[in-house]
């Protein structure tokens, strides 16, 4: 009996010590440092209330403040997603799913269902979207410029044999398939569909990194081999790099996105798939006269000039999928203007006078060739009026 009372002694006593632990903490002022779990700024202390109908709101704020600063926050959450993931093999986290052999996917902004497909894409969602390409087309084309979209995978896409067995197909099309078949049916939209070239290339390198929602140097390789020999048709002067001029390197490194949403990124780790050129870049950082249009936080207008007069131009409207791509092409070009945004923006393409204008996004992201263009834009050929605006 005594020795049964000194177990429940040490269980209460250790419940307890848990229990408070976080607390305690908080009251000596200890502060976790790194990243925040969630990819954002913790809440700050709000300030006391100096009226009674503030304490209503401070009282919600001091809630917030707390939730994201008491005492031993982001080792707790560390362990429970460690936990979660190690024993059952179960993501803690509902935009990542655990997939098969080491490999973890993005599963927000609708990527699962997209591979499901059963994402909606009515017929006309394809006739704003062939409208919206067909304007810009149209307007560009008034002024001697060229233009391309170009769609990149979802890592579902082309990596599907490593999904968690109870995601299947259900529908017969995805939406790249249904705005594919629309765009061939318009061969004067120049529509890159990379789909083929990475699925024929993934039996030779790893094309999109394990733990991150995004392609790897490689894979952006193989995209920007699609992209710049069609650009190259109309552009024969334009430079196009080889696989010769790249060594490509695998260095263990830290997880990507995908491993520090689980906040895990340093346990997580990944093989790094890099191409590390053989040649002397010519591209450096340049700048505009003109503010950054998308005025966005992360998300800055990249600039790039070699300065060679016989390369032609580019504007490119893009996602962080082209964050991977940049590097090639910067080498291609004369110059290079990437704005984070999928609106197109006049203003911007009559500033920089390109050759060519690019459109970029990823798989997931398909839908925003649904967002209207500027009236005088859309004046360029008539059509469906666009479902976002």
């Amino acid at each position: 009996m005594k020795t049964e009372r000194i177990v429940k002694i040490a269980l209460f006593l250790a419940f307890a010590a848990a229990i408070s632990a976080p607390a305690l903490f908080s009251l000596c002022g200890f502060r976790e440092s790194g990243p925040h779990p969630e990819k954002r700024a913790p809440k700050a202390r709000p300030q006391l209330p100096q009226d009674f109908p503030s304490l209503p709101r401070f009282a919600g704020e001091y809630q917030a403040y707390f939730n994201d600063s008491f005492g031993l926050r982001r080792l707790l959450i560390r362990s429970n997603n460690l936990l979660r993931l190690g024993l059952f093999g179960e993501s803690p986290v509902d935009l990542v799913a655990v997939g098969k052999n080491g490999w973890l996917y993005y599963a927000g902004e609708w990527t699962m269902l997209d591979y499901e497909n059963v994402m909606p894409c009515t017929r006309k969602d394809l006739d704003v979207m062939e409208a919206n390409l067909e304007q810009r087309r149209r307007w560009l084309a008034d002024r001697g410029i060229g233009f391309y979209v170009v769609v990149a995978p979802n890592t579902q896409t082309i990596y599907p044999e490593h999904l968690p067995d109870h995601i299947r197909k259900i529908g017969e099309e995805s939406r790249y398939d249904k705005i594919a078949a629309r765009m061939r049916e318009n061969p004067g939209i120049e529509f890159i569909d990379l789909r083929n070239a990475l699925l024929q290339a993934k039996n030779g390198h790893r094309l999109y990194h394990r733990t991150d929602s995004h392609w790897n140097d490689y894979g952006a390789f193989i995209g920007y081999r699609e992209l710049i020999e069609r650009i190259a048709l109309r552009h024969p002067g334009v430079r196009r790099l080889r696989a010769e001029d790249f060594t490509v390197k695998e260095a263990e490194g830290k997880g990507g996105d995908l491993a520090e949403m689980l906040s895990l990124s340093d346990l997580i780790r990944e093989e790094r798939i890099t191409l590390t050129p053989r040649f002397e870049r010519r591209s450096k950082p340049a700048t505009r006269d003109y503010p950054d249009p998308v005025h966005y936080p992360e998300r800055d207008m990249v600039v790039t000039e070699t300065g060679d007069p016989s390369l032609p131009r580019v504007l490119v409207f893009r996602d962080s999928y082209c964050s991977a791509l940049i590097p090639y092409l910067s080498e291609s070009f004369r110059s290079v203007v990437c704005l984070w945004t999928f609106e197109f923006l006049p203003e911007i393409v009559e500033r920089e006078k390109p050759d060519v204008v690019i459109l970029e996004c990823v798989e997931r992201y398909i839908h925003a060739m649904t967002i209207a263009n500027p009236e005088r834009v859309r004046a360029a050929v008539p059509g469906p009026k666009s479902a976002v605006r």
